[in-house]
């Protein structure tokens, strides 16, 4: 079998080859994750740019690419996958497909060839079983892969350094769902998350727990503008960021939505 390990003989790192899409919402573009050994795997798919490609194929030095493990589908993160599979024809695209659990983005076409990802299985990267976590809430088909040996954590947008995550409500995203999301996560305590966007996190359930305090300050603050009256969105963005990049401003808005959602369903 082959294996690549370090001079220590531990499994080699996983390779970070940037996608190539910096942009207001992908900041510098978006991380993926090469796992090589046995069975090289790709951590999401990028957008199918040919430096990207290229990239991928150079770090796997004329071998395969066995399969590319995506954490949901959103543009970023799993419209690289035919170009994927025209550069490596046998190559195996694996997701949370949408008819278990919501279209999470309607630019990724559904009669792709997937394969269905169920929440507890075990699939390999690498040389490593990685656990699919499913974890909806910034979107419903999100999922995480999860190494147990090594507490090593693949978390797509669940978490990031520098910066929040998103919730889009009413379009497969979910406050409540998200909550839960994070709070699965920090019972598994991992030690360190490779997330697709940002440098790695180090500190991950120092920064769930940050990320949780966050969501209920937020979630206090659209309360106390809706007793004031002030039940736009828009209207409150510009109360509670008033020094946001434009670029920005939609993703706000649908985070405010997706906490009037909440409290409204919270009331139910």
């Amino acid at each position: 079998m082959f294996t690549v390990r370090t001079k220590s003989g531990r499994p080699m790192s996983p390779i970070l080859i940037h996608a190539g899409n910096p942009g207001a919402m992908t900041g510098p573009g978006n991380n993926t994750w090469l796992l090589m050994g046995a069975e090289p795997a790709l951590i999401d798919a990028g957008v199918g740019g040919s430096s990207h490609i290229e990239a991928i194929a150079r770090a796997l030095e004329d071998r395969e690419l066995s399969r590319a493990l995506v954490t949901h589908g959103h543009a970023d993160h799993a419209s690289g996958a035919p170009a994927l599979r025209a550069r490596w024809p046998n190559v195996e695209l694996a997701k949370f497909l949408a008819q278990e659990a919501g279209s999470s983005d309607p630019a990724i076409a559904e009669d792709a060839p997937w394969r269905a990802l169920a929440d507890g299985e075990r699939i390999t990267a690498g040389e490593s079983l990685l656990t699919v976590i499913h974890t909806p809430g910034h979107a419903l088909d999100h999922v995480c892969f999860w190494n147990p040996d090594t507490r090593e954590l693949f978390a797509g947008d669940m978490l990031s350094l520098g910066t929040t995550i998103m919730i889009p409500a009413g379009r497969g995203g979910g406050l409540c769902a998200y909550m839960a999301s994070l709070e699965r996560l920090a019972a598994l305590a991992p030690a360190r998350v490779y997330p697709g966007h940002g440098p790695v996190i180090e500190q991950p359930v120092k920064l769930i727990t940050e990320y949780l305090a966050h969501r209920r300050m937020r979630e206090a603050q659209v309360r106390e503008c809706l007793a004031a009256g002030v039940s736009d969105p828009d209207a409150i963005v510009r109360r509670l960021y008033p020094e946001l990049a434009a670029g920005l401003a939609a993703a706000a808005r649908a985070t405010v939505e997706a906490h009037i959602e909440k409290l409204r369903d919270d009331e139910l």
